[in-house]
């Protein structure tokens, strides 16, 4: 788990930063180039989703999965429109059940919408937060098509300042296709919920929002599923995606201080076009995460024994 915040980070590091530069977005912009460098230690975790429909989506926080089980049998991951290369998809958006967990790409939010029926939207804060955040210019847009005969495309804009526990929307949805927050970022995260205008029971959570200017999206799978309705409980250990550090009590991953402030140093050497002194610094980067994961792993790395006989279960010395 991640040992350091954005203030510790701040602390430990200030003097690194561009002169007269803001530290958090600077972090925001090299942390992401360490996320795709490889997987580092805390950039892998385990999740667990349970689903009755034949897709589901990832957590907000993960960008991939790396390995599954689904009802404890190992299933493999297959690459976007694996199924439409072989033979195709079903026209109700199934996948077969053989070809495992079939990546599905990004969508604008965590549960599909029944196009049957009508759906209000509704954005409440999140616990432990009772009242959403309140600011003149903090407001969410949600669009989508209505439950129309002929659907048209609908858009539900509310001001956060006019209310302090929830907010729910005067027109219906029957889809969404888009969910983004306003021109600045929200004091905590709120939820983005739809419930059937038919039974209040019936409602799916669609996203939360917190970040400026964001556009919500969400990674998606398929997975076949030979009984319609059925539940499917997938195991799953999921790459970490990078979210934007909004905090100073947000968590930093990974939290190496050393890797950090050499990317700090490239990335002020990329700012005054020194290309070689930018990647010296790039490379020690990913040498001392590196060096750390070997470090964290310990006996569990895999090791490679030459037998110089060439009997037993080694490999035999062929040199």
């Amino acid at each position: 788990m991640a040992t350091l915040t954005v203030a510790g980070v701040e602390d430990a590091l200030s003097n690194y930063k561009t002169v007269g530069g803001n530290f958090l977005q600077q972090l925001n912009l090299i942390l992401p180039r360490l996320y795709a460098m490889g997987m580092w230690r805390d950039l892998v975790y385990e999740t667990t989703i349970s689903t009755t429909d034949l897709n589901f989506t990832l957590p907000d926080d993960a960008e991939s999965i790396v390995s599954a089980l689904v009802d404890n049998d190992p299933a493999k991951a297959r690459a976007q429109f694996h199924d439409y290369r072989i033979t195709g998809r079903n026209s109700d958006g199934t996948t077969i059940g053989s070809y495992g967990i079939v990546d599905d790409g990004f969508v604008p939010i965590i549960n599909e919408l029944d196009s049957a029926k009508a759906y209000r939207i509704f954005i409440k804060p999140i616990a432990p937060e009772t009242t959403l955040p309140r600011s003149d210019s903090n407001f969410i847009t949600v669009t989508g098509l209505d439950n129309s005969s002929t659907p048209v495309t609908k858009v539900y804009a509310p001001d956060l300042d006019t209310v302090s526990t929830q907010v729910s929307s005067s027109v219906y949805f029957t889809s969404v296709t888009e969910i983004r927050n306003g021109d600045s970022t929200l004091a905590a995260p709120v939820e983005v919920s739809a419930e059937n205008i038919a039974d209040a029971t019936d409602t799916l959570i669609l996203g939360h929002v917190q970040e400026a200017n964001r556009v919500n999206s969400y990674r998606r799978y398929r997975v076949g599923n030979d009984t319609s309705g059925s539940k499917k409980t997938m195991r799953l250990l999921v790459k970490r995606k990078f979210k934007n550090l909004i905090n100073d009590s947000d968590p930093v991953y990974p939290s190496n201080l050393n890797a950090i402030k050499h990317a700090l140093l490239g990335s002020v050497a990329e700012d005054n076009a020194d290309v070689e002194r930018a990647s010296y610094h790039w490379a020690i980067c990913k040498q001392l995460l590196e060096e750390e994961l070997d470090a964290y792993r310990g006996a569990a790395k895999p090791a490679l024994r030459f037998d110089p006989t060439g009997s037993g279960s080694r490999v035999p010395n062929i040199l």
